[in-house]
């Protein structure tokens, strides 16, 4: 599977956090949706209280060198999911859906106008169009699924767990050891509904290279200074599943959480968590895709 997470920015101008939720959920997602060739997609917004002022000192106990103000970076992530990079890059191509007494055209009326509403504005400089662009950090990340989410029939608690890699090992080594010796032993945490690993593509461009136009501000140098300085922050994420907040707090207090924490310190140079609240717009899919046209 290729796997995309988009981190977005409200625009702060026009919307609070709540009224952002409401635009992106209730609206933007019946259009994203509609993407050729979707896989999956999920959209993480970051929960209003946060994870801090839950745990109290337990927080400080479980993080160490949390980037400063990081969730003032965006507002929510969606994840989306393709078969692979062509059908992503490919994935805005109108095609016929409408159904009309003559057959299927296309929908005129699909688009995606709400984003310069929606999303952060990118403000022209100079000479530059930036009409309509938005600030955004689409990354592609390396997906590696241990426990298959289970998700019952009522809302239940997502922690995004946040790490960067020690300096002292190099990328191979520490995938090796993540994957092998650490993740391991957290997808056994006592409680756990689902738990992915994904590792950042280490080429930020590579997620939007073929999707945005070539004169896109992504690609300039402002644009790749902004984008750099997110991407940098982290080296991959982990997806935790709970029934609620009190589950998660019981598996960071076991005794398998203890065994973690005694590689955490050689595995990581920083490491936090940010709960999120986890909307389901596309069930991932993970299966061979069928040998027909499908929605």
């Amino acid at each position: 599977m290729y796997k995309v997470f988009a981190f977005l920015k409200r625009n702060t101008a026009l919307l609070s956090h709540d009224e952002y939720r409401a635009g992106h959920v209730g609206f933007h997602c019946c259009n994203s949706r509609r993407l050729k060739n979707l896989r999956g997609y999920l959209v993480n917004i970051w929960a209003n209280e946060d994870l801090r002022a839950k745990l109290g000192d337990q927080y400080d106990a479980i993080s160490f060198n949390e980037p400063e103000a990081f969730t003032d970076y965006w507002d929510g992530f969606p994840e989306v999911y393709f078969d692979d990079r062509e059908s992503w890059t490919r994935a805005g191509t109108p095609e016929p859906t409408r159904a009309t007494e003559d057959g299927l055209s296309i929908d005129e009326d699909w688009t995606f106008d709400d984003v310069r509403f929606l999303f952060d504005p990118v403000e022209s400089v100079s000479d530059e169009s930036t009409a309509g662009e938005f600030h955004s950090h689409h990354l592609h990340m390396e997906e590696h699924l241990f426990v298959p989410v289970s998700r019952p029939e009522h809302k239940i608690t997502k922690v995004i767990q946040f790490f960067r890699r020690a300096p002292t090992l190099s990328t191979d080594a520490f995938q090796a050891k993540m994957l092998e010796d650490y993740a391991a032993i957290a997808s056994q945490l006592p409680g756990l509904l689902g738990y992915v690993v994904n590792f950042q593509d280490e080429n930020m461009d590579a997620a939007i290279e073929g999707y945005y136009p070539a004169d896109s501000w992504r690609f300039s140098e402002a644009g790749r200074a902004h984008r750099a300085e997110f991407s940098n922050l982290f080296d991959g994420a982990t997806e935790m599943h709970f029934e609620s907040i009190e589950d998660f707090i019981k598996a960071m207090n076991s005794p398998e959480h203890q065994q973690l924490t005694q590689l955490e310190r050689s595995l990581f140079d920083a490491l936090w968590y940010v709960e999120v609240d986890e909307n389901l717009i596309v069930i991932p899919n993970r299966d061979p895709a069928p040998g027909f046209y499908f929605r």
